[in-house]
Formats: structure tokens, C-alpha cells, sequence
């Protein structure tokens, strides 16, 4: 995964990641459901990384890689 400061410019503004309280829901719901989140949180990254892309190419391709890292 990528380190916290790259964790932090493509997340600190969302309220999953900035509120204590939505941030331990989310990773209730995560636990509940198998989901690491650190998964979560590199599948949003990439994303995000990539929004501003017409055609994010290879994009399906990195979602498959980290999501192959759930057991």
C-alpha cells in the first residue's frame, strides 16, 4: 500500500478518513464483511488518482490486483 502521505493528499477530505466516528463505522462494516481497509483505502486512492483522466486505462486491471489481496 502506499505510504501516509500519499494515503493523506488523495483522502484527508473525505469524511470516511477525516471523522474518528465515520472512520470506525467504516471499519466495522469492513471487518463485518471480510474487506482489509487498507484495500478499501488503495481502491479509493486509485480512483481518485485517476478521476481527472478521460480514459483511465489499466485502471480494471489495478482494481483486480488489489482486490485479489483478499483472502
Amino acid at each position: 500500500m502506499a505510504d501516509g502521505h500519499f494515503e493523506e493528499a488523495y483522502l484527508s477530505d473525505l469524511p470516511l478518513w477525516a471523522d474518528d466516528r465515520a472512520r470506525a463505522a467504516m471499519e466495522k462494516v469492513c471487518e463485518r464483511h471480510g474487506v482489509p481497509v487498507d484495500v478499501l483505502t488503495e481502491l479509493v486512492m486509485v480512483q481518485r488518482e485517476r478521476q481527472h483522466q478521460e480514459r483511465a486505462h489499466g485502471i480494471y486491471q489495478r482494481f483486480e490486483e488489489i482486490l485479489g489481496r483478499i483472502e
